[in-house]
């Protein structure tokens, strides 16, 4: 679970807007996962598109699934790491991972793709409701880490979906946090 390193206030964003900075230890996930244009079919937050079909996947796999995977974390936590790539500027491609935590690595059935994630310091930010499904991603690099006065220190980001995410029926009653690595 992420420790708070410090907490930061960011009057410039929205009054719903929260950021944190924090040290989380390496992450380790299992999930499936996608690569290419995931918006060429549907954009948006949509099942239709490549991530919304991915998720699917990811859920009934894990549901049928037997025996369970092992080494899960007994939390209902899901992860979603976006990868980005020097061509994806161009062509809009990029890695899109699905998973979730397990407490070590082990064997893995073949079709489960495992990632290691490192630890090290992090920037936080809560979503909540429709900031869910606004183009944050742009305000992510050209206003909110700014704002902190932070850089990233590699080309991708995780979000973490736990009980407040209520699902993209409920997007207005729900919250999903982004973490993005930091240059130490």
């Amino acid at each position: 679970m992420p420790v708070p390193y410090s907490l930061i206030p960011t009057p410039c964003f929205e009054e719903t807007m929260q950021s944190k900075l924090v040290e989380i230890p390496p992450l380790r996930l299992v999930g499936f996962d996608f690569f290419g244009d995931p918006f060429r079919s549907y954009g948006g937050w949509t099942e239709e598109n490549e991530i919304g079909r991915l998720w699917v996947r990811w859920m009934t796999y894990m549901d049928a699934v037997q025996p369970p995977l092992p080494y899960l974390v007994p939390q209902p936590v899901w992860y979603e790491v976006h990868v980005y790539h020097p061509e994806t500027l161009q062509t809009g491609e990029f890695e899109v991972f699905a998973g979730v935590e397990v407490s070590t690595l082990g064997e893995f059935p073949p079709e489960v793709v495992v990632k290691t994630l490192p630890g090290g310091r992090y920037a936080v930010f809560t979503l909540a409701g429709q900031e869910i499904v606004s183009d944050w991603t742009w305000q992510l690099d050209h206003e909110w880490l700014p704002a902190l006065g932070v850089e990233r220190c590699t080309t991708y980001s995780i979000q973490r979906y736990d009980a407040r995410f209520k699902g993209m029926h409920a997007v207005d009653e729900s919250e999903l946090d982004v973490y993005i690595p930091l240059l130490q």
